[in-house]
């Protein structure tokens, strides 16, 4: 069985998203990388989810998903693609029963000097 990560990987590759394709990387892109490509970090955060009861009936784990693009080639409509690749995605293989795969925010942030666009999409996978 695959960890969360791959089970996330595997969804964005699968959704053949424009111009990145089969570039996403976990954490870290290799540095001869052309632009775009996606890298994830997961276990940003892990939260019981409780019951009444006091019981955790599920768990909460953030990773963030990172989109890289140019500054100045900057195509909004393949952040809209990775939203619709992950939000409400059926994430399989994972070593884990996924309940649910969201999109909570979305950030975006420029760095000037590198001109580069950075769009952060908080990913909240529920499991057992």
């Amino acid at each position: 069985m695959a960890s969360i990560g791959a089970s996330l990987r595997t969804a964005i590759t699968a959704a053949t998203v424009t111009s990145v394709g089969s570039n996403v990387f976990r954490d870290v892109a290799p540095d001869t990388q052309a632009l775009p490509f996606v890298t994830f970090a997961t276990d940003i955060s892990r939260e019981p989810q409780l019951e009444g009861d006091g019981r955790v009936k599920a768990r909460k784990q953030v990773i963030q998903v990172d989109l890289w693009q140019s500054l100045t080639s900057e195509n909004v409509a393949i952040v809209e693609e990775l939203i619709s690749a992950l939000d409400g995605a059926t994430l399989t293989g994972a070593d884990k029963t996924i309940f649910k795969c969201k999109v909570a925010n979305v950030y975006r942030l420029v760095e000037l000097d590198a001109k580069i666009s950075h769009h952060a999409l908080d990913v909240e996978v529920f499991h057992s």
